[in-house]
């Protein structure tokens, strides 16, 4: 008896790693990985090509505003048609061909529209794929599946990341080519895309389980109507560090930027992992310090940790414009990291606690779409500074992210207690 109490315990413990929980942790993995290959090559990769500052400020903000904006209409589709599992397959299939392109790609007029349309992937996968994730496992075991999700997403990051240097430093006495080692790594990554598709084959997506389709489904201008004042509040400060959080394409071309400045005699090779490696540090920060925020969140307050959150964001960018040390702007991309961590999913969690329970994806899909609309001017407005001065574009950055600080401190706001869900 004692034994089947033990043996219902372990089971119990399991119930939230179901077969979807582990197949979409695969997913993120290698979808992850080829992402993380790519984004410290792509503007040294631009640069290649000939476009300036301003074109990788343009396409890194077009890049993030066209996922965060196709979000709102992915989830809205998923919701209304049910086909949570063919919109995960297109939203992971589209990378490979948009990835295969940038790799092929002569011109940095074709990484312009190649690269939205990559990110054009992710904006349509998202929220189908947390809303199966959350229906595979019960609420209570939930935090436990997206956890899992979260750690495979990073660890697949990190892995991409040092994939790309390994590739570099072995292939690149035999290419003996910026360009091409660049072109090499990026079409790997497309490559590597594929393996993130193979598991969504596998997903479980029954119709009998989602009983919401069978409700009415109000307008989104009604929605959008009904959000709470406080909500607006949030939404000001959050469009502020949205136009001041730019593209992180620029902080990895500044990398290269200022270990040129230190050593103009580096090589070439040098040149390309100096940027790779600050990237990889980054991540590793970033992985390391995403849950204790979350946990610090939880305990603190979210509103609180945002705010520490744009206080890293101000000394990233005003050490940016200071430092011409490239060991200071090494380690100012671990605090970039912490930034990130800081921010990245307890912006949305505060969103989500000033909302009503009924009106949680019109309020996450706004903020998303005004946070879109931003990056695309904050990028291109960020390029166009740096194009001039480089420490202007950083200087850019610090100052609206303190205005956004100053306008959190500011917003007197009260939390939705919702019994729903």
């Amino acid at each position: 008896m004692n034994e089947d109490t033990s043996s219902l315990k372990k089971s119990s413990s399991r119930a939230w790693f179901t077969g979807n929980v582990l197949l979409l942790g695969l997913v993120s993995f290698f979808a992850d990985l080829s992402g993380e290959m790519m984004t410290p090559v792509l503007p040294l990769f631009i640069t290649a090509l000939g476009g300036s500052s301003v074109v990788i400020g343009f396409i890194g903000g077009l890049g993030d505003a066209v996922a965060n904006i196709v979000k709102v209409f992915s989830g809205y589709i998923a919701d209304r048609t049910g086909k949570r599992k063919q919109l995960i397959a297109v939203g992971y299939g589209i990378p490979f061909f948009a990835k295969l392109g940038i790799g092929l790609s002569n011109a940095w007029e074709q990484v312009l529209i190649l690269k939205p349309t990559e990110r054009l992937g992710k904006g349509i996968r998202g929220a189908p794929r947390d809303s199966l994730l959350a229906d595979s496992i019960s609420f209570e075991e939930r935090g436990k599946a997206f956890g899992f999700h979260r750690m495979m997403d990073t660890a697949g990051a990190i892995v991409g990341s040092f994939l790309a240097l390994i590739i570099l430093v072995m292939f690149y006495g035999v290419l003996n080519d910026e360009l091409g080692i660049l072109q090499l790594i990026l079409i790997i990554s497309a490559f590597i895309s594929l393996a993130a598709v193979i598991p969504i084959f596998f997903l479980s997506d029954r119709e009998e389980d989602r009983p919401w389709k069978e409700r009415e489904t109000p307008s989104l201008i009604d929605n959008l109507k009904l959000l709470p004042q406080n909500y607006h509040k949030f939404l000001l400060v959050s469009i502020i560090f949205g136009f001041g959080n730019f593209t992180i394409l620029l902080f990895i071309l500044h990398a290269k930027t200022i270990l040129l400045g230190a050593d103009p005699n580096a090589s070439e090779v040098t040149q390309l992992a100096f940027p790779i490696v600050t990237f990889i540090w980054f991540n590793i920060i970033y992985t390391i310090l995403s849950i204790p925020f979350g946990s610090w969140s939880d305990q603190y307050g979210r509103k609180n940790i945002f705010a520490v959150g744009l206080g890293l964001l101000m000394i990233t960018c005003f050490g940016f414009t200071l430092t011409t040390d490239p060991i200071v702007l090494f380690l100012l991309f671990g605090v970039y990291g912490a930034f990130n961590a800081a921010t990245d999913g307890i912006q949305k969690a505060l969103a989500v606690d000033l909302l009503p329970s009924d009106l949680k994806g019109t309020g996450i899909g706004l903020l998303q779409t005004l946070m879109g609309f931003a990056s695309i001017l904050g990028g291109l407005f960020a390029g166009v500074l740096y194009s001039y001065e480089t420490s202007l574009a950083f200087l850019y950055g610090g100052v609206l992210s303190g205005l956004a600080l100053l306008a959190l401190f500011g917003m007197d706001i009260s939390i939705q207690h919702s019994t729903d869900e």
